[in-house]
């Protein structure tokens, strides 16, 4: 998997020939992105974002409205869009990819609403800054590195038609923890997608996660990789 995933000899042919991410009928540029070369190869293999594409393109269907932690370059909105057929709401903290983010969504005639905020469901776990280094990808309050950023927390009062959607689709490095364990803030959400980090996190809070989905009536439904599907 890795041959293909993270390959320094085709993340170099991708970077300077290919350039853009292509997959199905969209094309996502990366301009001005901070992504280490090996990882290019995975645009050329479709093993990006692989463990939660194979999840949401088995499970998605019309009656899910998503809201999305975590825009990215925007391959996981569009592939929630194109199954859903429905506006998605994006959370994006890293304001340096909003530009390549907005653009990517326009061209690939995403319907979206974006906020370059974190979503805060709970104010005890507010966190005033966010990690970055030369990969992008691995952008997370968790992750500590010496550069910080300021981060723009918004609370979730705050968002007038935040019942309007039924699904969370959580794709930030580490704060699935902070979703699930205040889940019961968002009352209208009964499908959640999400990857555990199993750096960041031991597997013993992993169990107690899952209890946690479990107390709240959602179950497991469907999984690849150290990617997860809840459901009510």
């Amino acid at each position: 998997y890795y041959i293909f995933h993270y390959n320094i000899l085709f993340g170099w042919a991708h970077k300077n020939f290919i350039k853009v991410f292509r997959y199905k009928k969209f094309i996502f540029k990366l301009d001005n992105l901070k992504i280490p070369l090996p990882y290019y190869s995975s645009f050329i293999f479709n093993t990006y974002e692989l463990n939660d594409r194979v999840l949401l393109e088995r499970n998605l269907g019309k009656s899910h409205k998503c809201i999305i932690i975590g825009g990215g370059i925007g391959f996981v909105p569009a592939i929630v869009n194109k199954a859903t057929k429905n506006k998605v709401l994006i959370f994006e903290i890293n304001k340096s990819i909003l530009k390549n983010l907005k653009e990517n969504l326009l061209f690939n005639s995403i319907k979206f609403q974006i906020f370059n905020y974190n979503l805060l469901l709970n104010e005890k776990d507010k966190q005033n800054y966010y990690y970055s280094n030369q990969n992008f990808l691995a952008t997370s309050m968790y992750r500590k590195t010496n550069k910080k950023y300021k981060l723009k927390n918004l609370n979730y009062k705050k968002i007038k038609n935040l019942n309007f959607f039924n699904t969370l689709v959580i794709d930030g490095e580490g704060i699935e923890k902070h979703y699930i364990e205040n889940i019961d803030k968002l009352k209208k959400i009964k499908y959640i997608f999400f990857e555990f980090h199993n750096d960041i996190f031991s597997d013993k809070e992993k169990k107690k996660i899952f209890n946690k989905l479990n107390n709240q009536s959602f179950f497991l439904k469907d999984s690849f990789v150290n990617s997860y599907f809840f459901a009510k």
